[in-house]
């Protein structure tokens, strides 16, 4: 490549920003690395890399966002506000995504790539879908090229979703669970989704598109379940 494309990768420190890296690394790409903190940031592995560049900002104050999109040509939005304690994440959502279509137009950005939930529109979301997909439609609504992924559950080891499906069935042979265990979805694993998001750079026709990725089985939380306590040669559990 003549010039070397400089991206902005949030939540690096999370299950797939810090896996999203390295594999950007190799690409040839240089790298902003933005989290909340610097510490957290310098423990990890790639982070002494030539072509890594540590910031740390927070999504909800602009001049922060500004000073971490300043100088690059992509960002990768892997920030989503949902934590323990946090009552109006959908708000925090909404306000850190129209920060970054702000800084995004200011600094001229080729892309924003953004990697939301995966659920029909028309149902009855829940709280936390229903703001990926409205941070979604800020992004894909704005004069800036977007790229929007929409995911079900990504599993893989150190994946949330996948660590405690796995915690259920290895230690309780007897469940007693909620009714969501029936909905459906339509899972993905990590290295598939990781390979979307490098790949999708490569690929001008995926600026201004939205792609729902997902595995070639749609199944229930259950027989996720069950299917782990096969796969680990487990006694089949008892699900209530």
């Amino acid at each position: 490549m003549d010039k070397k494309i400089k991206i902005l990768v949030t939540g690096a420190t999370g299950y797939i920003g810090g896996r999203l890296i390295p594999l950007l690394l190799k690409e040839g790409y240089q790298i902003r690395a933005a989290s909340r903190s610097i510490e957290k940031l310098q423990s990890r592995p790639w982070s002494e890399n030539p072509n890594v560049e540590l910031v740390a900002g927070n999504f909800l104050v602009q001049s922060d966002v500004d000073r971490m999109l300043e100088g690059c040509d992509v960002i990768y939005y892997l920030v989503h506000s949902m934590v323990a304690g946090q009552q109006d994440f959908e708000e925090s959502d909404r306000i850190s995504a129209q920060h970054t279509v702000d800084a995004a137009k200011r600094f001229n950005l080729s892309r924003i790539i953004y990697l939301g939930g995966l659920g029909d529109v028309e149902s009855d979301l829940s709280k936390h879908l229903r703001s990926r997909n409205e941070v979604a439609q800020i992004f894909f609504e704005n004069s800036v090229p977007s790229t929007i992924f929409r995911a079900a559950v990504i599993l893989g080891s150190g994946g949330a979703s996948f660590e405690i499906l796995r915690y259920l069935v290895e230690r309780l042979p007897i469940m007693v669970t909620p009714r969501w265990l029936k909905t459906p979805s339509q899972p993905i694993a990590i290295s598939n989704v990781l390979q979307y998001l490098v790949c999708c750079l490569k690929v001008p026709e995926t600026a201004n598109g939205v792609f729902d990725i997902g595995g070639p089985q749609v199944v229930t939380y259950r027989q996720m379940m069950e299917a782990y306590a096969k796969v680990a040669g487990l006694m089949k559990r008892l699900i209530i």
